[in-house]
């Protein structure tokens, strides 16, 4: 075991070290705004990912793989019937994906991941043997570590160099076709349409957000993309869920359909949201929904909120009828989600 904190050892030197040795490791990384986990097998990074942050579930979904339900179904698979197998090896195994989805998935995730650790300063990290019996032979889906490590300090390098704001609206400009572009500013010239805020085009595109906002800033500074004059008026979600799948892929589903979103990860700041944002609908999941609802209900900001309970079962009481609580069945689809929402959309 290794132990220590981000200002003895930089993160990136340790992971190098770890696959010169070729150790099968885990490597724990807790800051103050998050923590992630590297899993490394004879050196080679099999999976990483950060809370907050996305997961493999989502970039799959961001990626056109598969869909809200689809995901939904293979993590209940994963933990009823193979837990342990990870989820992109069960995608591949019911043929839902093929191995060239999986590794382009499995890269946007873990470059990502690993980008936003090599930028904690401040924290502490834990790396640990997996035990004697780890496999010994590589795993088929793995990314060499060096090379990843250098692309995340590229990007994290990238994003300290200028970003757009989140929910800035952008146009067309320029003449991009004057410029050598990579593939990702195409993508985002093209849905870049005054109508669209940066952080759904990030969705959009299938892009990390720090990468997007970075691209944006780049054709920003080069005339190729202008504020849009008039903003649109696109209704705020709040999602309070316990399930950090659903929350994301709520959050990939509604800022892809120009919906504004905040995810709030405890009831303070979920009742602070309300009061401060006053959301134009709010998304439960997760224990206690009854205690939830009274407590929204109980906030001037929230009285009349429209509210939907995501269950698998529709929750039942006097409560749901008082406080007017619709239902999303859960595993839920793309269209279970906005057909909820029309209303609020109709209303702006």
């Amino acid at each position: 075991m290794i132990k220590g904190t981000l200002k003895e050892l930089d993160l990136g030197e340790l992971l190098k070290a770890l696959e010169s040795a070729k150790r099968s490791a885990t490597v724990t990384v807790k800051a103050r705004s998050g923590w992630g986990r590297i899993h490394l097998n004879i050196g080679r990074t099999v999976y990483a990912r950060t809370e907050p942050g996305p997961h493999l579930g989502e970039y799959l979904v961001r990626l056109g793989f598969v869909t809200l339900k689809e995901v939904q179904d293979l993590v209940l698979l994963q933990r009823n019937e193979n837990p342990g197998t990870p989820l992109g090896q069960l995608a591949l195994s019911n043929k839902l994906i093929t191995e060239q989805d999986l590794r382009e998935a499995l890269f946007a995730q873990v470059i990502e991941a690993i980008a936003t650790m090599l930028g904690w300063k401040d924290g502490t990290f834990v790396a640990e043997g997996v035990g004697n019996n780890a496999s010994q032979v590589p795993l088929p889906h793995t990314l060499e570590t060096r090379a990843v490590v250098l692309e995340a300090a590229r990007r994290l390098d990238e994003w300290h160099r200028g970003t757009v704001e989140p929910d800035e609206v952008l146009v067309l400009a320029g003449d991009p076709t004057r410029h050598s572009l990579p593939r990702e500013a195409w993508q985002l010239l093209e849905l870049a349409d005054g109508t669209h805020r940066a952080r759904s085009l990030a969705v959009e595109a299938g892009l990390s957000e720090e990468h997007a906002f970075h691209l944006l800033y780049e054709l920003k500074s080069r005339g190729l993309l202008r504020p849009a004059t008039v903003a649109p008026e696109d209704p705020l979600v709040l999602i309070w869920a316990d399930s950090s799948l659903v929350r994301r892929l709520l959050f990939v589903l509604l800022e892809r359909e120009r919906y504004r979103t905040l995810i709030a990860p405890n009831p303070e700041v979920a009742l602070r949201m309300i009061e401060r944002k006053r959301p134009a609908a709010i998304l439960l999941e997760g224990d206690d929904l009854a205690g939830r609802v009274k407590a929204i209900r109980q906030s001037p900001a929230g009285r009349y909120t429209p509210i939907w309970a995501i269950s698998e079962q529709p929750p039942r009481g006097l409560w749901v009828r008082t406080n007017r609580v619709r239902h999303i069945r859960k595993p839920f689809t793309e269209s279970d989600v906005l057909e909820a929402l029309a209303p609020i959309r109709r209303s702006i």
